[in-house]
């Protein structure tokens, strides 16, 4: 975000100082809705991780192949790990279990990708800027 925010163009930042406007009213006026697209695009990216890894392994992988509703519990692995380790000695239903596990993880990750370019494609960040 410190990217997209130091982007932010300096003839609006120096326009909004010059039409007397404090340093709190320049980065609220001018840099933060500039930025907005790059703010809202980090943290849905961010997101899209910790989706993949938190919340997936809670519901899909354990090392026993159960669900279980005790997450913070020792035991759990994150579905990378778990489909390395395991893929060697697997067969039969838990290759399965490890190829759902693989797919879920992609589509988790797909989906909270295309909501963020979404998003990052509607904003203003970038638009009408003249280098």
């Amino acid at each position: 975000m410190r990217e997209v925010f130091s982007q932010a163009p300096p003839g609006e930042k120096e326009g909004a100082l010059a039409l007397g406007a404090t340093r709190w009213g320049v980065i609220r006026a001018v840099v933060l809705p500039f930025g907005k697209g790059g703010i809202i695009g980090g943290s849905m990216l961010g997101l899209g991780r910790a989706l993949g890894e938190a919340i997936a392994v809670a519901i899909i992988i354990s090392p026993i192949f159960t669900i279980t509703p005790h997450i913070l519990q020792s035991g759990g692995n994150s579905i990378p790990a778990t489909i390395v380790l395991r893929f060697s000695e697997s067969s039969g239903l838990g290759l399965s279990v490890l190829m759902a596990a693989g797919l879920t993880l992609f589509v988790l990750t797909l989906v909270v990708n295309m909501i963020a370019s979404l998003v990052v494609s509607r904003s203003r960040s970038g638009q009408g800027v003249e280098i």
